[in-house]
């Protein structure tokens, strides 16, 4: 014969509520960790986008004139292709590109040039950039609960290694090399 142990009245449905308290933590904690990794993933390809447009700036011919200076409108097509650089990975894409990273916009890429005072020892011109800093703003991840705002982050500053040109042709004007006879 076996004999049954009886249940205390007391301790009925003592298993529920453990279950709906660990139920909960649990559930905080895999929210938490997913809103941590997506942000974590997204500043990632921010990293890595902000890189690849350093990187191009900063081996880029930089077009002034024969004085070191430059027009600001040469500056500013510059810009626009590291900015695009950044945001398309591409200096000059498309009409139907899309952002590497989610909601990223060339006005959220702040390109700043960092200028030489003197001429170097390659005999660089004087006004010739020295580095490149290229950085976001204002740009924002939406997680599960919270947003977070990226300004001046993920920044990078090359130094620059591209040519001085004297000035500049933008490159549909530029006129193909003659053929030699």
């Amino acid at each position: 014969m076996s004999r049954t142990l009886p249940i205390k009245r007391s301790e009925r449905g003592h298993a529920m509520l453990e279950l709906a308290i660990s139920a909960s933590v649990m559930v905080t904690c895999l929210v938490g960790t997913f809103q941590f990794g997506y942000t974590f993933y997204v500043y990632n390809q921010l990293v890595t986008a902000v890189g690849n447009g350093g990187r191009y700036a900063a081996m880029r011919t930089w077009h002034g004139t024969s004085g070191g200076g430059t027009s600001d409108q040469d500056v500013e097509l510059g810009n626009r292709a590291i900015r695009n650089m950044v945001v398309y990975g591409d200096p000059e894409p498309g009409p139907d590109a899309v952002p590497v990273v989610v909601k990223l916009k060339p006005e959220q890429v702040e390109v700043r040039w960092v200028m030489s005072d003197k001429s170097d020892a390659k005999g660089d011109a004087k006004g010739a950039p020295a580095a490149v800093n290229v950085s976001i703003r204002d740009y924002t991840v939406d997680a599960v609960f919270k947003t977070f705002t990226f300004t001046g982050r993920p920044a990078v500053e090359f130094p620059f290694v591209g040519q001085f040109a004297a000035s500049q042709q933008k490159p549909a004007e530029q006129k193909p090399a003659e053929p030699k006879p």
